[in-house]
């Protein structure tokens, strides 16, 4: 076998029939030859399997655990185990996932089972994007009866069985501590979706004037307010961009109101940021992103510019930013909201991500059903006429 190229699918098929598995299926996309060895993805009775093939020596020289198997050449069969899936990040380095914070556009594709994913990446090779294929909370681990190793381990073989080399990345979803974090980065994931719901205090928007400013200075220190009130107080932020502008000016109550409802959050995401960077030794390793779209109401333009502001404040770099939008978006389901606040909604986020940390804004699921069948409709409108 030619040391630089893999065999033709017909001579990998001839090769393997003389070798006593049971073969039901290869995966031609995956053979690729490295090293004067072919490697590729079967599929056998007992399920997926990886096979080596080559010189008897080098073949048992190979790092890959598995049963050898002798002929005029060898072939190692082997289990997609998490041991030889560490065998394969070293050695196919383009199946690990990669910080994607230079990618103008992603998406993430959301296999939670680990079993779609070479179909979406054959999908996203369509467009100039570059996907998220792993993705996991603690609670869907839970739902799923997986672990985080083990979701990047059904990533990285879907990426070889597709012979993916644009990169992808790998997001521990809607993570909650510190301890779930650090369950999601040891296990190689390069994205942290930080879920701010449970840090934040709602109630703050519900009490009476009176109450905030009590509330305010009984549970904010006085240094932390003089700054606090110097960054926003009275002052007229205003962006620009090509819908137009809009400007914030926040009031003293409605300082106290934002610094109540945030002040633990942000206390928890400077510690989040400080963990990861010491983690990665200030490396860009790790994409940092921050979702509040699990508030029980929308993330305002002057929640999420009172935040972002913050976060600046406190040297706090993030990636991206998922906010809740208007409505209600359920999968499968249309809504009757407003599109054109949607729309408006939409690009004051943008702006404001743009202008205090060059970040993007993310829409997470219940909000891409919704603009799929926008899409969808303008699509029939026009075909129509």
């Amino acid at each position: 076998m030619d040391s630089d190229q893999p065999p033709s699918q017909n001579e990998i098929i001839r090769i393997l029939k003389a070798f006593s598995i049971a073969l039901l299926k290869i995966y031609p996309r995956s053979f690729c030859s490295k090293d004067g060895l072919s490697y590729g993805l079967i599929r056998t009775l007992e399920g997926k399997k990886l096979v080596v093939l080559g010189e008897k020596g080098q073949v048992l020289l190979d790092d890959f655990k598995g049963v050898v198997h002798h002929q005029t050449s060898s072939l190692k069969v082997c289990d997609l185990s998490p041991e030889n899936t560490e065998v394969l990040i070293t050695l196919f380095p383009y199946t690990k996932p990669v910080s994607l914070r230079k990618c103008p556009m992603t998406f993430g594709t959301g296999d939670c089972l680990g079993l779609a994913t070479p179909g979406h990446i054959r999908a996203i090779k369509k467009f100039q994007i570059h996907p998220v294929l792993a993705h996991a909370s603690a609670q869907e681990n839970q739902y799923t009866g997986r672990n985080f190793r083990e979701v990047i381990q059904d990533a990285a073989w879907a990426v070889f069985q597709e012979n993916y080399q644009e990169g992808y990345g790998a997001d521990g979803d809607h993570l909650k501590s510190l301890q779930e974090i650090k369950n999601a980065l040891n296990a190689g994931f390069s994205m942290v979706t930080l879920d701010l719901s449970e840090k934040l205090n709602v109630e703050a928007f519900h009490y009476s004037k009176k109450s905030v400013h009590q509330k305010f200075k009984e549970e904010i220190d006085q240094g932390d307010a003089e700054v606090i009130f110097h960054l926003f107080l009275d002052k007229e932020f205003v962006m620009k961009g090509p819908e137009g502008q809009f400007s914030i000016r926040l009031d003293e109550e409605r300082v106290e109101r934002n610094t109540l409802l945030f002040y633990k959050a942000l206390d928890f995401a400077e510690e989040v940021d400080q963990w990861i960077r010491w983690q990665t030794g200030n490396r860009p390793l790790v994409d940092f992103e921050i979702c509040m779209d699990a508030m029980p109401f929308p993330t305002s333009a002057e929640n999420h510019f009172f935040l972002a502001l913050e976060l600046s404040h406190r040297g706090v770099h993030i990636q991206s930013f998922a906010p809740r939008f208007i409505g209600e978006f359920q999968k499968g389901i249309d809504t009757s909201e407003d599109k054109e606040a949607f729309r408006r909604q939409f690009c004051q986020h943008v702006l404001i991500g743009r202008d205090y940390g060059n970040y993007k804004i993310s829409i997470h699921s219940e909000v891409i059903n919704f603009l799929s069948s926008l899409i969808w409709k303008n699509y029939q409108k026009a075909t129509s006429t």
